[in-house]
């Protein structure tokens, strides 16, 4: 349609006084042709005698052009600011309509909405991952690292956490309120790691914890720490460890997401590694001189860095997988060959390098029978399984909470971003208790053709295993027995540790057979400050012959 068609519509002040003009100039859009054909058609048979007449007529006529024009300027400016608004309008409403038939989705249901949002979410992710992350994303503050301990132990790790570590720490202590006060917070430099992300429950320390020190119970207590900071994700933990690098760094914050999904039975395991003692005791020393400062760790080169990690492994034999030569089937596992060739390797542009699978649960695969890695799961699962609080002191602690994790259907998957050293030089509790051990189950009549079935702890294997049958139905037969390179048949392990009659060694546990001692006082300390005071209680029960073990079970020790 002509501009000028829109002009009546849009001019009606002028209506009145201009109705024929107005006519015959809107007349024109559809008869323009017609009416200038007629007037020339007049003119031209119109006489002499009207000449000068129709000469004065057109010299009013241009008078009143003018003044038309003028007027007509300014009504074609208007129309024309008009016509470009409603053209932006149409536009506008013609996005709309497209964008409502073809970009978004109509949804019947909630379900379909929603199962869209995640899909936009999950491409916001890979094309903006910048944006994404400042949305949703895992953090320092949601990972809390739980760990048992004493004082003499802690005090002097305090300064190695506080440089490697940047989440939060649950650590149950053997000791009493005051001197966890005196000891720890009031004599700590670190301030800021104690004063905000360190908490530390004091045990009252009976007379009964001397020989057979309560390692499972202290790490319920620890790991409920944990949860009553609201962690989503918790770290089992030693304090003669520490994680490596920066931890949690972001490639561990990453794999964290993706591995550790709400409500997934999954753990990530964290490779771990030990040094020389003597290559421990300059590297110590060099950061004690620079006050532990993470410059100093960087300047250091050290195991901190992957590429040199693996040069003081292959190169030069200071440090090797943990346990290698000692106990080498406790991480076999994990099979650190494996990581530390995908660890050589250049990773290619684009590529992605995923947790491997390891362990139980994973296309028929049985459990590694005393497998005991240190590893990350999700804390805010109600029905996680509970260590075993019958096993004390060293042997078979750690072990036994994989052990029901795994009949619990847990899938371990093996972290490639971050690892665990031992880095304490202090003298291993362990080392001590089972030197002596040892030797007496080494020369016992009952000890067979192997002595590892009656090392510390054993006594209470029988019972264990047979409640993990019962509760889980996780019977020997998902068990992988470490029995490939040695002459021990797999039949007779699985018979001995069915037999309580085979068991010589009493010392890693404490059986059905004792009495279990009172439950001790407790404070909970933050910033030298009690936010918590349990009082004395009796005697915790023992877990039934058929239980799975919780952390909300009443068989054991929490907050």
């Amino acid at each position: 349609m002509p501009l000028p068609c829109l002009l009546p519509f849009f001019t009606k002040k002028y209506a009145k006084e201009r109705e024929r003009e107005l006519f015959i100039f809107s007349s024109s859009c559809s008869d323009h042709k017609k009416l200038l054909y007629e007037m020339s058609s007049s003119l031209s048979s119109s006489s002499s005698y009207h000449g000068l007449e129709h000469a004065l007529s057109a010299k009013n006529n241009r008078r009143r052009g003018s003044s038309h024009f003028s007027r007509s300027g300014t009504l074609f400016f208007s129309a024309f600011i008009v016509a470009f608004s409603f053209g932006v309008l149409c536009c506008l409403f013609s996005f709309a309509l497209l964008h409502q038939k073809h970009l978004v989705p109509r949804y019947t249901n909630n379900r379909n909405r929603n199962a869209a949002r995640t899909v936009a979410l999950r491409r916001l992710s890979k094309e903006h991952p910048e944006s994404a992350s400042k949305k949703k994303g895992v953090s320092a503050k949601d990972i809390c690292l739980f760990a048992p301990s004493t004082l003499d132990r802690l005090k002097p790790v305090l300064p190695r956490l506080a440089q490697t570590w940047a989440g939060t720490a649950s650590i149950a202590v053997l000791a009493s309120e005051e001197e966890v006060r005196k000891e720890i917070f009031d004599a700590s430099t670190h301030r800021e790691f104690t004063r905000e992300r360190l908490t530390v429950i004091a045990v009252e320390p009976l007379p009964e914890y001397e020989s057979r020190f309560p390692v499972n119970a202290l790490r319920n207590l620890a790991m409920s720490g944990c949860r009553t900071q609201n962690a989503t994700y918790v770290v089992l933990h030693d304090v003669d460890f520490e994680i490596f690098p920066n931890a949690p760094s972001k490639e561990l914050l990453e794999e964290i997401e993706e591995v550790l999904k709400p409500n997934a039975k999954h753990g990530l395991v964290l490779p771990s590694f030990t040094a020389d003692d003597r290559y421990l005791r300059r590297v110590e020393t060099f950061r004690k001189e620079h006050d532990f400062s993470p410059e100093s760790l960087d300047a250091l080169n050290s195991f901190n860095r992957k590429e040199k990690l693996i040069e003081l492994i292959k190169e030069h034999g200071i440090v090797e997988s943990f346990r290698e030569k000692y106990w080498p089937v406790a991480h076999a596992a994990t099979n650190v060959s494996k990581w530390l060739s995908i660890a050589a390797e250049k990773k290619k542009d684009g590529e992605e390098r995923r947790p491997y699978p390891v362990g139980a649960n994973h296309r028929r695969s049985r459990h590694p029978y005393y497998y005991e890695p240190w590893i990350i799961i999700r804390g805010d699962i109600d029905d996680m399984p509970a260590f075993d609080e019958s096993f004390v002191t060293y042997g078979f602690n750690k072990i036994s909470w994989i052990h029901e994790l795994a009949a619990d259907g847990y899938k371990l998957f093996v972290s490639l971003s971050s690892w665990m050293v031992h880095t304490n030089t202090h003298l291993n509790r362990g080392s001590q208790t089972s030197g002596e051990m040892l030797q007496r189950c080494k020369y016992t009549a009952n000890t067979g053709k192997d002595f590892r079935i009656s090392r510390i702890g054993h006594s209470c294997i029988p019972r264990f295993l047979k409640r993990l049958d019962c509760a889980y139905h996780f019977g020997l037969d998902r068990v992988q027995w470490p029995t490939s390179n040695d002459t021990v048949p797999e039949l007779y392990l699985m018979d001995t540790m069915r037999n309580e009659s085979r068991i010589a060694c009493f010392g890693g546990c404490v059986t059905d057979q004792e009495l279990v001692p009172k439950t001790p006082k407790l404070a909970v300390l933050q910033d030298g400050q009690v936010t918590k005071r349990v009082v004395e209680k009796p005697a915790r029960r023992r877990r039934e012959a058929c239980e799975r073990l919780h952390v909300s079970s009443s068989a054991t020790w929490t907050l």
